[in-house]
């Protein structure tokens, strides 16, 4: 029998690691987890998941998660680490071609004022997911908001090629109510991502948001790849979001491969349509969702805090952070986008892989609370980098080799932890109500980057 495939019905479980079970009763079995019942078949009930067994394994499917990881997060990454092409189009135009030594108001108020617009409707439309998301059907919510975001990805790609010098105020707008529809969308396909990923085993998760910090690593190399290339602001900035829009389709095209797949609908019982049902789907009553919420709560919240305490200091007060080298290619044009951006996507990256295959702490341990907790001490050694003269805050760590070990453990800290957070989070329940406690994961996940993108108009201001 093929590794990933159930047991049918009438099919009796075979090997020592099989539970006892009652002979009288058919059984279906978790596909990855042999030990783990499903469910039994019930009178003349016959599970979809008792149909032909699925040809398709699940690797190709945990690529196609891996890629819609990246997805959700891929607008965001992509806004935040484009700095540079911002502070050309919100630079003094009076001056021509001479460098400014002050910010202009835009310039100082675009990347806090774009944190806080991201993660309000993120939040809003992650919380308003997790409450009736049963109510538009899981397809229509994820083709949807991809294609939106698409379509907006090219309106920004366009706007690139646009002199928008006379209209810098106009531009300023019309970029925050982008950025305002464009993470509204994002939110609505990240959670109802992350509720289909909970339908699957803990590897599809880590997939997931193994994905999102990929995202951010393809986003800040390919910014570089952009700069190197020597071309004006303008013109780099075109490229970098093409290819934006190249990756965004190539993940609508994974995601309408993948929903195709026996493997994809094995997990999420959708061979065909449901049956008419008197009431909400299971665990979408608003008792049952707060006794869901009442056992995912610790896990939740921690979620919660990592996210404040990363907003609250990446990228506003970080990209405030100045290289103290006499190179002034490195210090002007890739110390930022290396350093803040690459070096943190990539510790991303490897803290959420290494979550995957740790899994330490266990779930329930009071560690990983603790871990979450001391995270808060990355916001004052930030703070007290190599910043700007005139802050109030004095420069102690003054080396460029300070902020990089820093910003490794802080991006490190940030993958582990919120990955174990996401991964415990649909196991501490029980198996149908796995969606639910999914998208209240991402909720809360979105909980925390509002409040981080509030106070980092704080921090930005001290630093």
């Amino acid at each position: 029998m093929e590794d990933d495939a159930p047991l049918l019905i009438g099919e009796e479980p075979e090997g020592p690691h099989m539970p006892d079970l009652d002979n009288s009763i058919s059984y279906v079995v978790d596909a990855e987890d042999p030990d783990k019942v499903l469910h039994d078949v019930i009178e003349d009930e016959v599970p979809l998941i008792s149909r032909p067994v699925p040809a398709h394994r699940g690797g190709v499917v945990y690529a196609c998660f891996l890629l819609l990881g990246l997805g959700t997060l891929l607008p965001w990454n992509f806004f935040i680490t484009a700095q540079t092409y911002w502070d050309f189009k919100f630079r003094n135009t009076s001056l021509g071609n001479e460098t400014a030594i002050e910010q202009t108001e835009l310039q100082r108020l675009y990347t806090p004022m774009q944190v806080c617009f991201s993660q309000i409707p993120n939040f809003v439309f992650l919380f308003i997911n997790a409450l009736f998301s049963h109510k538009i059907p899981q397809r229509l919510r994820l083709l949807v908001s991809l294609t939106l975001m698409i379509i907006l990805f090219s309106l920004t790609t366009i706007l690139t090629q646009i002199n928008t010098d006379d209209w810098q105020w106009g531009f300023f707008i019309l970029t925050i109510i982008i950025i305002i529809i464009i993470n509204s969308s994002g939110a609505i396909f990240q959670g109802g991502l992350f509720g289909v990923a909970g339908m699957f085993p803990e590897k599809y998760i880590t997939a997931v948001v193994a994905g999102q910090a990929l995202g951010g690593v393809f986003a800040s190399g390919a910014r570089i790849v952009s700069l190197s290339v020597g071309a004006r602001d303008e013109n780099a900035a075109f490229i970098y979001f093409m290819i934006a829009v190249g990756v965004m389709i190539l993940t609508l095209a994974a995601y309408l491969y993948m929903s195709k797949t026996e493997f994809y609908k094995h997990y999420t019982n959708c061979q065909e349509p449901e049956k008419e049902k008197s009431g909400p789907p299971a665990g979408r009553s608003i008792s049952e969702q707060i006794e869901t919420f009442k056992e995912i709560w610790p896990v939740g919240l921690s979620v919660s805090g990592v996210f404040a305490v990363t907003l609250g200091a990446f990228p506003a007060l970080c990209v405030k952070i100045i290289s103290h080298s006499d190179d002034e290619m490195w210090a002007k044009v890739y110390f930022q986008p290396v350093v803040t951006f690459l070096l943190f996507n990539v510790g991303d990256y490897v803290g959420r892989q290494g979550a995957g295959f740790l899994m330490w702490p266990q779930r329930g341990s009071k560690i990983l609370y603790v871990m979450v907790f001391l995270r808060i001490v990355f916001i004052p050694l930030f703070l007290l980098c190599n910043h700007n003269p005139s802050s109030i805050i004095p420069t102690v760590f003054g080396h460029d080799a300070w902020y990089v070990v820093f910003m490794l453990l802080f991006s490190l800290s940030n993958g582990y932890c919120s990955s174990l957070c996401m991964m415990y989070g649909p196991k501490m329940v029980s198996e149908d109500k796995a969606e639910v406690a999914s998208s209240m994961m991402a909720a809360m996940l979105g909980l925390g980057l509002l409040t981080g993108g509030l106070s980092s108009f704080a921090f930005a201001l001290i630093g």
